[in-house]
């Protein structure tokens, strides 16, 4: 049995920090590095933000002797003009990372409304949903009220599709996303003919279980060619997607060389995205609207401060339900992300949702011969797409 997790030392309420107690002393040492002010300059402009403290309470900071709690880690970061996003990483407050996700997509969401953009997903029933619910399988299709073709023609229109990597006012505020698919084989099912009835009517035959399959059903093997995957969103999301992904790994997942540096790039220089969206939230809160995470990121948090569990064990449970946020959120820019940030997925069992498998059907008294992979318990899948991570600089410019 492992030993319980002890604590750490504290007077009143103790902020959501992971860090041990042995590592208070390198996240203050990274802090006094990161500020270069003197203590007295540190002080004067936290004067000037409204916050009291000290020199004594400083150094107890920078010597790991005591941890800045969030808010007081907030305005060190803007009295010294640091990444907020960084500090609350290197100092563990994984729950306000999470909080700062929510942030941003609500942040995009707003520039959804007002550039008029939305995606192609419908409700259940068919219906239109919100803007940025209409992302989750297709990113931005409709920017400005005009439909992104890639300046391709519609039929029946007079005029060519939007070209977003032509249009620099939407490239100002959106990512365009890339990622290069190799040549694959694939199966295409024909089914059988539709009957016309009377009435001007057809009707279908749906096979719900195996014995009423149509044989006449064609299967053939076709080629997919190679082909680039695209999707766009808005920047807010763009980041808070990456960074999630960058931070929250799923076990087994193997980064590829430099994404963890770019993770803490990201968020040095995400600080002017980070700041108009907690301004946003303090502005939402203040109208009444609702203050609660999304829920899924809410079982993240929920995981995390589970102290009976060693860290080790909390973080990639909280990883599942973070990645599954972002694929509802979009599910093609959470893959772009994917794919750039890691060499290898880890995934359960044998047969893993990487590998194309096929649904069988079988008509009547005929058997058919199939390979099964030997399930397995864990696997490390290599992944065959290819997608390189976004400048960092073109990410965090919306000006």
């Amino acid at each position: 049995m492992y030993e319980k997790e002890k604590p750490a030392a504290k007077s009143g309420r103790r902020p959501a920090t992971f860090l041990t107690r042995d590592e208070w002393a390198a996240a203050g040492k990274w802090l006094e590095a990161s500020i270069g002010l003197s203590k007295t300059e540190l002080l004067d402009r936290l004067a000037e933000l409204g916050i009291t403290s000290s020199s004594n309470r400083l150094k107890s900071y920078f010597g790991g002797e005591h941890l800045a709690e969030p808010e007081t880690l907030e305005a060190i970061c803007q009295a010294a003009d640091i990444s907020y996003v960084e500090a609350v990483d290197r100092f563990g407050y994984y729950r306000e990372i999470v909080r700062l996700f929510d942030d941003l997509v609500r942040l995009g969401g707003e520039w959804l409304e007002e550039d008029d953009a939305r995606g192609g997903t419908l409700g259940w029933h068919g219906e239109k949903t919100t803007r940025l619910n209409s992302l989750r399988d297709t990113g931005v299709l409709y920017w400005k009220g005009e439909p992104i073709t890639w300046g391709h023609q519609l039929p029946g229109r007079d005029k060519p599709g939007l070209d977003p990597e032509r249009t620099p006012e939407l490239l100002r505020r959106y990512v365009v996303a890339s990622w290069f698919v190799p040549e694959r084989q694939a199966v295409r099912v024909a089914f059988p003919p539709i009957e016309f009835v009377a009435g001007g009517t057809f009707s279908l035959t749906v096979p719900y279980t195996l014995d009423r399959v149509n044989p006449s059903l064609k299967r053939e093997t076709v080629t997919v060619e190679e082909h680039h995957g695209r999707t766009i969103v808005p920047k807010p999301i763009a980041v808070a997607i990456l960074l999630a992904a960058l931070a929250f790994p799923l076990r087994g997942d193997g980064y590829k060389e430099g994404a963890p540096e770019y993770r803490y790039n990201l968020g040095k220089a995400a600080g002017a995205l980070v700041r108009e969206a907690t301004k946003l939230r303090a502005e939402l809160r203040a109208a009444g609207r609702p203050k609660n995470l999304h829920s899924r990121l809410q079982r993240a948090c929920d995981a995390l401060d589970d102290r009976g569990v060693p860290f080790n064990y909390r973080r990639p449970v909280a990883a599942e339900y973070v990645v599954t946020w972002a694929d509802a959120l979009c599910r093609p820019f959470t893959r772009y992300a994917r794919l750039a940030a890691f060499d290898f997925w880890g995934e359960a069992g044998g047969r893993s949702w990487t590998t194309t498998i096929g649904q069988l059907y079988t008509a009547p008294n005929e058997v058919k011969e199939v390979r099964i992979p030997v399930p397995s318990a864990f696997a490390m899948q290599p992944q065959n797409e290819l997608a390189d991570l976004p400048e960092i600089e073109m990410l965090t410019t919306y000006h």
